[in-house]
Formats: structure tokens, C-alpha cells, sequence
């Protein structure tokens, strides 16, 4: 079975501006651990928004697989970007350059399977972590995927 968060996680680790984007400011590396995109419902301890920005897969369910068509996964993830405190701009130029490689993506090839598809259904919303105070977006999308052959 393919994991859709973990698919949407090695899509965006090889998109040139989404990497660039995460960078917190020109001549400065985001320090946050596994590329700062993590796959997971939490983020991981040692995650900071002060070391660069950061975003979050979430899988957030979808439709079980046709009986006609088995091997296919529609999958549902929510895409929330990071960013520390009053840095709005940040977190939105990120979710941007999400968006711009994300939405509409189809047949890509992958190791961890094939995203036949990914489309944005509903845009982002923005929120701030009322015990951080860290500025987050978040946009959910629909994955058509499935394992590689």
C-alpha cells in the first residue's frame, strides 16, 4: 500500500523551490531535522520555526480502493507550513511554492510509488499555535496514487 503523506514528502524533497523556499533567509540553512518536511500527525522534537520554516504532511483519510480497480489509492493530505512568530509572509511564500509544484501534478514516478495525480480542494487557510504562537498554513489535497510496478 502506498502511504500518500510519505509519496507527497518525496515529491517535494526534490522540487528546487520548495527546497529553496524552506532556507529561512539567502545565505542562511535551515538546521530543522530530515529537511525540515516531515510526514507525521506531530512534528518531531527538535523541530524549531527560529532554525527555518518547516512543513507537515498529514494524512487526513480519502476513499478505500474500488473493488474494480484495487491498486489504486485516493488519498486525502493536509499540507501545513511553519513558520515563527509574525512571519506570515514566510509561511505563505512556502505554502506557495507547495502549491505551485503540487497542484496539478500527475504521473510522476517515484520510489515510494506513482502519484497518478494531487489536486488542491481546498485552499489555505491561515492559523497561529495559540501555545507557540508560531504561524502556521494549511490546505488539504486529494492524492490519486499507487505502488510502483
Amino acid at each position: 500500500m502506498v502511504d500518500i503523506a510519505v509519496l507527497v514528502r518525496e515529491f517535494l524533497l526534490v522540487q528546487e523551490g520548495v527546497m529553496a523556499a524552506l532556507q529561512p533567509a539567502v545565505g542562511t540553512v535551515n538546521s530543522n531535522p530530515n529537511s525540515a518536511i516531515y510526514a507525521a500527525s506531530d512534528l518531531p522534537e527538535g523541530f524549531s520555526p527560529i532554525q527555518g520554516p518547516g512543513i507537515q504532511l498529514v494524512r487526513s483519510g480519502g476513499v478505500s480502493p474500488y473493488s474494480e480497480i484495487p491498486a489504486l489509492i485516493q488519498g486525502r493530505v493536509m499540507v501545513r507550513t511553519w513558520a515563527d512568530q509574525e512571519q506570515y509572509q514566510l509561511a505563505s511564500d512556502l505554502y506557495g511554492s507547495i502549491h505551485d509544484t503540487l497542484h496539478g501534478a500527475y504521473n510522476v514516478v517515484l520510489d515510494e510509488g506513482v502519484m497518478l495525480s494531487a489536486i488542491e480542494t481546498m485552499e489555505p487557510q491561515e492559523m497561529t499555535d495559540p501555545e507557540t504562537a508560531w504561524v502556521c498554513n494549511y490546505a488539504f489535497y486529494q492524492i490519486i496514487a499507487r505502488a510502483a510496478s
